[in-house]
């Protein structure tokens, strides 16, 4: 993966909704500036975050994969906590705190592993596998954090998405051996991810959104650091030769893939029920799959077809209630 709750414009929010009030129950002056807000926030997550997979593409072409998170991440952690201090938030508690740390070096973590899977795979594809996050977070949350079990519909639908994974596999163990190690990486990114969402929920209210996810970032810009340094060897890099793009796509992902959608993604997990957040995960891969093929010229053969159409059937089907 390529891969983590307030209005998202730079003044103070009206309204905290809470559970049990939610975009159905809410009074009416809280529903409409929920659902203003709702509708802003799906629109950064589809398209946005369709669009990150291309744009990580774009920077690992001159700068290393983990050294691309800890520009981003540190560069939008530091934005982020920036904006609550100019709102005045409060300050995170102690939970708060162990939270964001712990959600954080996850899901920074995941998306780190995207970025060094699109070293080998293509972007579309990346984005494809990613989008059968919502499988896992359904098995995760199952089995892992007391959440009720899958209807035999969802877990049929479960099968179809790894169904679809399985075909691209199959496809890459047929004709590129080497895509196989990155696959796996895959794999573990979307646990990660579905680890990391899953232990954010715990927060049930939470009004530091923009000091909450900053943390989350800067923490993950901590362990990208880290890793690049025992990885990568970044000192040997000649930063006089990265290329423009690259430097562009650090401050797009940023400030758009970061700032503004992965808030946009922490607002909406409290505050919209999860079945329908989950829905980005239909989007997100279509419009990868396109940038992809329109300004990589990444292939789109009839097997990768029909795996997109058996990942995105079988997440449409976990969706129903």
């Amino acid at each position: 993966m390529n891969n983590i709750k307030q209005d998202l414009s730079l003044k103070p929010p009206t309204v905290i909704l809470s559970p049990p009030e939610t975009l159905k129950t809410a009074r009416p002056n809280s529903r409409s500036y929920a659902l203003r807000t709702a509708i802003l926030a799906f629109a950064a997550v589809y398209l946005i975050w369709g669009s990150t997979f291309v744009a990580i593409r774009v920077g690992i072409e001159s700068l290393s994969p983990w050294l691309l998170v800890f520009g981003r991440f540190a560069l939008a952690g530091g934005i982020s906590y920036g904006i609550g201090a100019l709102l005045r938030e409060e300050s995170l508690n102690r939970k708060e705190v162990l939270v964001a740390m712990g959600s954080g070096s996850l899901l920074i973590f995941s998306n780190g592993l995207v970025a060094v899977s699109e070293k080998t795979l293509a972007s579309g594809l990346v984005a494809v596998v990613i989008g059968a996050l919502p499988i896992w977070i359904m098995l995760i949350g199952w089995a892992f954090f007391g959440q009720a079990r899958p209807t035999l519909l969802k877990l049929g639908g479960a099968l179809f998405g790894l169904a679809g994974i399985g075909l691209i596999a199959g496809s890459h163990l047929q004709l590129e051996s080497s895509g196989l190690p990155a696959l796996a990486l895959l794999m573990l990114s979307t646990s990660m991810w579905a680890f990391g969402t899953l232990v954010q929920r715990r927060l049930t209210e939470l009004k530091s959104l923009f000091r909450f996810t900053g943390l989350q970032m800067l923490t993950g810009s901590v362990l990208g650091g880290l890793l690049s340094l025992g990885t990568e060897a970044p000192w040997t890099l000649d930063f006089a030769r990265v290329s423009p793009s690259s430097w562009a796509a650090v401050v797009y992902l940023a400030i758009f893939g970061s700032v503004i959608a992965f808030t946009a993604f922490n607002w909406l997990t409290r505050h919209v029920e999860t079945h329908l957040v989950s829905t980005y995960a239909l989007v997100n891969p279509v419009i990868a799959v396109g940038l992809g093929w329109l300004f990589f010229s990444e292939p789109v053969t009839g097997s990768f077809a029909a795996a997109v159409a058996c990942v995105l059937i079988g997440v449409s089907l976990m969706m129903k209630r």
